[in-house]
């Protein structure tokens, strides 16, 4: 049944919406001429109509006398050869539409060929200011004279011309022009001729022509932009340019006077050329940001070569006190192409005021971007604007009520023409008390978000949803169990749910608080500990390598026999320190054990075991040496390395003997025999 219905609406379309194919329509009358430049050929056109949807062709007649000729033509014009016609004679010429359906034929046009000779267009050359006047010359060559011309003019913001009826010759006065107005001329003429009736040139090439400038007329509209903080510091003087008819001229700059607290003034000279930090321009609306301390308002006037428009006065924006302001209803729609806004108070209107301004810009942004406002008459209560305003993009709109020598913000919202899915949320944390766990986030900013923020959702453990109102930047959760939970929180616009790629996610633990700080103690208590024994450890291995292993006399058995007969202290960290010590003086001389000439029988029994010997010299006293036989030992390895256990033996007995009177070799040497220790034994030795 759809198609059926689709298929007849497409054969009614085409018997009824489509053209019939048929006879072609007549052509309009043909116009005819010799043009100036060559004098030869008569061109003709013709308007053909309607498109006869078939192909048509077109045949132009004339006729002269009894003689009649043709010529193929197109469907707008066609051309008389100049030898198939004769000067100064009459034709009648008319144009013959055929094709398969049918034919027509236009009506005839008579005239004289020695009357339409048409003369060259006109050159308009130069103009004057004041009065606005152009200039123009032809050559009528073998034409007689110039006999009239006709002249066109517009602004370049029109569409139509204005074609002046007088017969000029020369020159054209345009009378009241607009001030600093660009307008367009173009003209035409036709010449004395020996003939019936002149005919008139083709328009001139058109020419372009300012008028003189005068002074600005009407008040420039002045308005202030606080931005954000409604602080006069970071206030500014706002105001749109005239437009040209208005402005009248050039604009050279604004004269602005700042009218103080304390009853001063100050004139300050805004020249176009200061635009930079002071004067910025965006859109036609131009932004003066001068120090606005103490300042209640301030007088704009423009200016150009001819003097300047009436001053606009403006009053910088205070508090409403004593105005109903939380009883005003403001409401707010925003598409792409305009913005609606309506106000209503439910009481008696405000008194003394002027009139109301609709304001708005692009919210969260510094310098201001996007700024525009309308003034709007008292007894209005609503207003649409116009104009293209960006996706997903956050728009302050504010309503100002405008006094004498004061203005207020009576209410100011947030609008969005299309909303967009919301960015993920911004600082979701948790604090933690017991069972209890509050959740905090931060509202995005108003230059990221991309639409109005419905709710945000809030999902814990993937089982429980809470809405929270669009408003609100923290929520509780109480009465959960021990463990751990998750939150999820996502926001919410009129496009949806931010997807689920953006949710954020917070581990939050509810319980065994005081058990983890303890166990975070442990673990650290631990380490110290551990910490501490590498250090002793180390720095006993630093103390080792660094102190050398040297045989302490304190621990001889023999040193430890003689400790009662005298009373000394050893100290020291790594050698041992005796105070005030007796120092004795040794000499140990390494000599063979016997005699390379004396005969091993010759050597007694003593003089095997003690060998060679000889006694530093003490009170000038020198002892003899005593040389003895080695005997029957049975190597020479043997003998050497007695001798060398004896040195030391004899080492440790005379720093005893520094305390005592020197005994009798022999018995000395039978009592270190019998003492012989287990660390004498590690420290000499037999092999040295």
């Amino acid at each position: 049944m759809a198609w059926t219905g689709v298929s007849c609406l497409l054969m009614l379309l085409l018997h009824t919406g489509l053209p019939k194919p048929g006879n072609p329509p007549p052509p309009s009358t043909p116009q005819c001429y010799i043009p100036y430049a060559t004098l030869v050929d008569i061109l003709c056109s013709w308007d053909p109509g309607s498109d006869p949807q078939i192909p048509t062709s077109y045949t132009m007649y004339w006729q002269s006398g009894d003689w009649t000729d043709s010529v193929e033509g197109t469907n707008v014009s066609g051309v008389i050869p100049r030898d198939r016609y004769s000067k100064y004679s009459d034709l009648e010429v008319w144009v013959k539409a055929v094709n398969k359906l049918g034919n027509v034929t236009s009506e005839k046009a008579s005239f004289n060929t020695g009357d339409i000779m048409k003369p060259p267009a006109p050159e308009i050359f130069k103009h004057s200011h004041q009065p606005l006047e152009i200039f123009w010359r032809i050559d009528c060559l073998e034409l007689v004279s110039l006999k009239e011309c006709e002249v066109q003019y517009r602004t370049q913001d029109q569409q139509d011309w204005t074609q002046e009826e007088e017969s000029l010759l020369k020159s054209y006065s345009l009378q009241t022009p607009q001030p600093n107005t660009l307008y367009e001329f173009q003209v035409r003429c036709a010449c004395e001729c020996n003939c019936a009736e002149s005919m008139m040139s083709d328009w001139s090439s058109t020419y372009t022509a300012r008028s003189y400038e005068a002074a600005p007329v009407k008040a420039l509209d002045v308005w202030s932009d606080c931005g954000v903080t409604s602080e006069l510091s970071q206030c500014g003087l706002m105001w749109k340019e005239l437009p040209i008819q208005f402005a009248r001229g050039e604009v050279l700059g604004y004269m602005v006077t700042l009218l103080y607290s304390n009853g001063t003034k100050k004139d300050e000279n805004v020249l176009l050329t200061m635009n930079g930090d002071r004067l910025v321009s965006q859109e036609k609306i131009w932004r003066f940001t001068p120090s606005l301390q103490g300042v209640l308002g301030g007088d704009v006037s423009a200016y150009n070569s001819q003097g300047a428009s009436e001053h606009a006065h403006h009053a910088l924006p205070t508090s409403c006190k004593g105005l109903p302001v939380s009883e005003l209803s403001f409401t707010v729609n925003m598409t792409l192409w305009s913005l609606n806004v309506s106000w209503f108070l439910p009481n008696q209107p405000i008194e003394n005021i002027q009139e109301f301004v609709v304001q708005y810009n692009k919210a969260g942004i510094f310098p201001t971007a996007g700024f525009e406002w309308i003034k709007v008459d008292r007894n209005l209560m609503s207003v649409i604007l116009r104009g293209h305003f960006e996706n997903f993009t956050a728009y302050n709109v504010s309503l100002y009520a405008v006094f004498n020598n004061s203005s207020c913000l009576l209410a100011s919202k947030i609008a969005y023409s299309i909303s967009g899915l919301p960015p993920k949320v911004r600082d979701f944390q948790s604090q933690i008390d017991g069972n209890v766990v509050t959740v905090s986030w931060q509202h995005n900013l108003l230059n990221e978000s991309k639409g109005h923020i419905l709710y945000y959702q809030l999902i814990l453990d993937n089982s429980t949803v809470h809405n929270v109102s669009g408003n609100q930047t923290s929520f509780v959760f109480s009465g959960l169990t021990s463990g751990h939970h998750h939150v999820w929180i996502r926001a919410a616009t009129e496009a949806g749910l931010e997807p689920s790629g953006s949710i954020n996610f917070f581990y939050l633990e509810t319980d065994g608080i005081f058990y983890t700080l303890w166990l975070i103690i442990l673990v650290l208590l631990t380490l110290l500990f551990l910490f501490l024994l590498i250090w002793y450890i180390k720095e006993k291995c630093i103390k080792e390598k660094l102190c050398f292993q040297v045989p302490d006399p304190i621990n001889s058995k023999l040193f430890q026999q003689k400790i009662p007969e005298f009373n000394s202290s050893w100290t020291g960290n790594c050698n041992s320190v005796e105070y005030n010590p007796k120092i004795s003086e040794l000499e140990v001389v390494e000599k063979p054990l016997w005699d390379a000439k004396a005969s091993p029988k010759e050597m007694s029994n003593s003089d095997r075991l003690i060998g060679d010997r000889t006694h530093t010299r003490r009170n000038g006293e020198r002892h003899e040496e005593v040389h003895a036989d080695p005997g029957d030992y049975r190597d020479k390895d043997l003998q050497q390395t007695e001798g060398r256990r004896e040195n030391r033996r004899e080492g440790y007995r005379k720093m005893i003997d520094t305390y005592k009177d020197e005994r009798d070799w022999e018995e000395s040497l039978s009592e270190d025999d019998q003492f012989v220790s287990d660390y004498e034994k590690h420290y000499m030795p037999g092999n040295v």
